[in-house]
């Protein structure tokens, strides 16, 4: 027997006597109740709004024997008579107070109630069914209860916030930013600070931008840490624990700087192409303290503006870097976002940290960041730039990250590193061996070979005892001949 010819015995076996609403409730629980709830919603005969209901109902059925879910799908995409546009009106208005209404979570379930998040669901799977009104006003609904407890709710049920933002587009993406606040979850406002960015038009991410900024500042205020010790003395009473006043405070204060630390800072990222959100980031990490906890704050904030530096924010970033009176920390991001920014103006201001004797560590950041701005352009100056004194020590550390960023030139300078390898400066001849080690060839060892019974030593600390440029030949020999061997013939 075919399926419409079972929903016409079903429809006039209904039909002989009276059915409302107390029947579809009954029916939710009985045997053959899920099929009659199916009929009603589909029979033109039946009142709209009991049609509605049957199809609500489905969704309010929690069955281990029948997928109430499926049922209303499979329903819904059925309803194809003059009254549908109605029908889904009402069943989105009855969705709307289910996601919205009192319905408690039970002893065994850890987040939302589960009938909030089936509604969620049904609601997400009408939208697109939906006339435009209908369709605008479900979707803010559905941000709204997500956004309520976005931690709790974003994995729920059959649909994840990231699956429902994406494919609502930019009109949840504004709706979100109003959602954002300076009390909720670190790891809820980065994500939504995320998903904002990926589907937001230009105006809602400026929106979002200057919201975040004011959100960072919240979090700076009185007001936040009394709501951060308020927080804390009710945790301890909860706990049936006594705290003084002074622990209270401390508390309060370190909490906060995990809230912009790992929360406010993290979040801005996501616009931090905006000009409020780069200034502030830029604010931040200028400000002139060594106290611990703003050190943090401040190498976090450069690491926000991470691929988002620009080109007038240079001399910014050049004192950050250069600064001696810097935390290392701070000007290790500094010189990380000069790196991003790739300015040839950098490079003039960097060679006198590349001449550098006396300080390794900035002569090796400084290095760095010279070859990966000017490239090959650069490699002969560098060289010749690199302090030549008798006594200069250069950790193989220093030596590889040279050699890691000659390495990524295209294409690779074959011809000026074999020339290296015959450098009356040691340094040179380890640089050029350390290159051919990650990107060399079998035409190589000829030319690897003969630095082999080099005798000279390395100086520097971290180097193996009695390590000599010979030595490391035979390191990078190893490699060629076994690259060599796994190699197609040529």
């Amino acid at each position: 027997m075919r399926v419409w010819q079972i929903w016409v015995l079903v429809g006039m076996t209904l039909g002989a006597c009276r059915v409302d609403s107390n029947d579809i409730q009954t029916w939710k629980s009985t045997v053959k109740g899920p099929g009659k709830i199916v009929s009603v919603a589909l029979t033109p005969k039946y009142d709209v709004k009991l049609r509605a209901r049957a199809l609500v109902a489905l969704v309010e059925m929690n069955r281990q024997d029948v997928d109430g879910m499926a049922e209303f799908e499979q329903t819904l995409r059925k309803l194809t008579d003059k009254d549908s546009p109605q029908i889904i009106h009402d069943v989105a208005e009855q969705l709307k107070t289910l996601m919205h209404g009192t319905t408690k979570a039970t002893a065994d379930e850890s987040g939302p109630a589960a009938l909030e998040v089936r509604a969620k669901d049904a609601a997400f799977i009408l939208v697109p069914l939906a006339s435009e009104e209908v369709r605008r006003d479900l979707s803010t609904s559905i941000v709204q209860w997500l956004a309520g407890d976005f931690n709790g709710r974003s994995l729920a049920g059959k649909f994840s916030a990231e699956q429902i933002i994406r494919a609502l587009g930019a009109s949840a993406g504004a709706q979100l930013v109003a959602a954002l606040d300076p009390r909720m979850p670190q790891m809820a406002l980065i994500k939504l600070s995320q998903l904002i960015a990926q589907v937001g038009d230009d105006a809602t991410k400026a929106q979002a931008a200057k919201r975040l900024v004011e959100i960072e500042r919240e979090m700076e205020s009185k007001e936040f840490l009394v709501w951060l010790e308020t927080r804390i003395l009710e945790q301890a009473k909860d706990r049936g624990q006594t705290v003084k006043r002074p622990d209270v405070q401390r508390a309060a204060l370190h909490h906060r700087e995990v809230f912009i630390t790992t929360g406010a800072l993290p979040a801005m990222s996501s616009v931090a192409d905006q000009r409020v959100v780069a200034e502030r980031l830029l604010q931040i990490a200028s400000i002139n303290s060594q106290e611990p906890a703003m050190v943090e704050r401040r190498w976090r904030a450069l690491a926000a503006l991470e691929g988002k530096a620009s080109a007038d924010q240079l001399d910014r970033l050049l004192e950050l870097a250069l600064n001696n009176a810097n935390p290392t920390k701070v000007r290790d991001y500094a010189f990380d976002r000069l790196s991003d920014v790739r300015s040839p103006k950098t490079v003039a201001r960097l060679w006198p940290l590349v001449q550098s004797a006396s300080n390794a560590r900035e002569r090796w950041r400084a290095g760095e960041l010279v070859l990966a701005i000017g490239g090959e352009k650069v490699l002969s100056e560098f060289l010749d730039k690199l302090p030549h004194q008798g006594d200069v020590n250069y950790e193989p550390e220093e030596l590889e990250g040279y050699a890691k960023r000659i390495g990524q030139l295209s294409p690779l300078p074959t011809s000026k590193l074999r020339g290296m390898l015959g450098s009356k400066n040691w340094w040179e001849r380890v640089i050029a061996l350390r290159v051919l080690e990650r990107k060399g060839t079998k035409n190589d060892i000829p030319s690897v070979q003969k630095v082999k019974t080099d005798a000279t030593p390395v100086k520097g600390k971290h180097w193996d005892p009695n390590m000599t440029v010979g030595k490391v030949a035979g390191e990078v020999l190893q490699v060629l001949t076994q690259r060599a061997s796994l190699s197609p013939a040529q």
